[in-house]
């Protein structure tokens, strides 16, 4: 329900940006809702949406626009969730009007899906993507169209500790007081 209310705000908005252009279609609009932080490299018809990884939760980044005129709208699309939890928590799909149809498939994490699809758009309906991101942590979900998923580099695992200099020092001077402290007590008195 909170997702068809928000898509509708959505559609709403983009309605009305599509009423005060005049011509060709409006332009491609990418939004973030819930204050996230997903972002989007390239623009329509070759890009790619990263889903917000902030830790706010129930975001969604859209990627919309209002069609003039119907149309018919064939992409191929590739999808990939870095989300420890899987890829539930990272769907991704294409919008149409006020719903969003999910293409990315409900899965364990960093299973990817692709494949091709063509939508009917109808005249002044609003079309686009999106990457829900319900948890918005362990791990942004990725949905290119029609191109490859390009996913961040994991970053490099920490080195190993080291000890400092004076610490192997200390340990030996403790162990050699306490052992004098044991031979102390255990010597003969006379």
């Amino acid at each position: 329900m909170q997702k068809t209310i928000r898509a509708a705000s959505m559609a709403l908005g983009a309605f009305a940006l599509a009423a005060s252009s005049t011509g060709a279609q409006a332009a491609w609009t990418f939004s973030n809702d819930n204050g996230g932080d997903g972002t989007i490299t390239g623009s329509y018809p070759m890009f790619q949406i990263d889903g917000a990884d902030d830790g706010l939760g129930g975001n969604i980044s859209y990627y919309t626009q209002v069609f003039t005129t119907a149309a018919d709208v064939t992409f191929t699309w590739h999808y990939a969730s870095l989300d420890t939890g899987g890829t539930v928590y990272d769907t991704a799909g294409y919008v149409l009007g006020d719903t969003l149809h999910q293409l990315s498939v409900d899965d364990v994490a960093f299973t990817p899906s692709s494949g091709t699809w063509t939508q009917h758009v109808d005249a002044n309906q609003v079309f686009g993507f999106y990457v829900d991101s319900s948890d918005a942590t362990g791990g942004a979900g990725y949905l290119a169209i029609n191109e490859d998923v390009t996913l961040p580099a994991a970053p490099p695992p920490p080195p190993p500790a080291i000890p400092e200099p004076q610490t192997p020092v200390l340990m030996l001077a403790g162990l050699a007081a306490l052992f004098a402290a044991v031979r102390r007590r255990s010597a003969p008195r006379e």
